[in-house]
């Protein structure tokens, strides 16, 4: 609002803290404003400035120019600097912690809403798995898929589909989904580029594992007559991941998911004792868990 009220040629500075000095900062906010009651002065990733410069700021906030608005935008700054204490004195520190990744879908709806309109858990859900954590992309993709759908009020995921192009980079949890859909082309291939990006085969090896068994614990209270969020609640699952793994779940049998596990052990048994190309001895797991026919692939690796 600062900086709407004049001309932010003349009124508004902005500055890095890679290369900010402390004087600089100051003599911008204590410059008179030219067409605005206020100036506004923003140094970004302000916590990269050494601790003497933004001693020096400290000591200016003791007595901030009546006329100018200083923002200092950090990723963490300690509560114990004096930087921090003078602001938090002049009542000035605002956090604001990005959402998780299980509350995303969540703040998607919630951005649709605040922009007129609805979309679904799944259309929210699959503008997440497409665009990944970047707050700013979500945002611009979720006004490409509000003009697309032009006076529609209520969006779903074949809205966004229809839009929206998969940037963000392969995922363990893509996998994990086509494992889970029993999709062995589609597994194989994020397993590729999963490991071409640097992701260890242990580690998506144990990510699978949990998965596996989140999907035997499902079926397991399922037969016990436990569903929905009392499922999710003694799993410590949030809602949406209980209800993908729940799709995910009805396509194997209790017996095909325990088999399932003793196979990872023994994929993680011939992996760390070199018997065999540990990646190839990964992928014949994989396609074991999506081979539908019940048999368990054999041959040696």
């Amino acid at each position: 609002m600062v900086a709407a009220e004049g001309d932010p040629d003349f009124d508004f500075d902005t500055f890095s803290g890679d290369n900010a000095k402390a004087d600089d900062v100051i003599a911008s906010a204590n410059t008179l404003p030219f067409l605005a009651p206020r100036r506004l002065v923003i140094v970004r990733d302000a916590d990269k400035m050494s601790t003497e410069e933004l001693g020096v700021l400290a000591e200016y906030a003791k007595d901030p120019s009546p006329v100018a608005t200083l923002v200092l935008v950090a990723t963490s700054i300690a509560r114990n600097t004096r930087i921090f204490k003078a602001i938090d004195a002049l009542g000035g520190v605002s956090e604001y912690a990005a959402p998780k990744k299980s509350e995303l879908p969540g703040w998607v709806s919630k951005l649709f809403v605040a922009k007129g309109r609805t979309i679904s858990r799944d259309g929210a859900e699959a503008l997440v798995r497409a665009v990944g954590k970047d707050l700013r992309r979500l945002d611009s993709e979720a006004d490409k898929v509000i003009a697309y759908a032009g006076i529609k009020q209520t969006l779903d995921r074949a809205d966004v589909e229809a839009v929206v192009v998969e940037s963000a980079p392969t995922s363990i949890f893509e996998f994990l989904d086509a494992v889970g859909a029993r999709d062995a082309a589609s597994a194989l291939g994020l397993l590729g580029d999963l490991v071409d990006s640097g992701e260890s085969l242990p580690g998506i090896h144990a990510m699978t594992l949990r998965h596996l068994r989140s999907l035997v614990g499902i079926v397991s209270l399922r037969e016990r007559g436990l569903g929905g969020s009392e499922a999710a609640r003694m799993l410590k699952l949030a809602d949406w991941q209980y209800r993908n793994l729940a799709r995910q779940a009805e396509r194997f049998r209790e017996d095909e998911l325990v088999a399932a596990l003793g196979r990872a052990a023994d994929a993680e048994s011939k992996m760390k004792t070199s018997q065999g190309e540990p990646r190839l001895v990964f992928e014949r797991f994989v396609v074991s868990v999506c081979d539908r026919s019940g048999q368990t692939v054999t041959g040696k690796s």
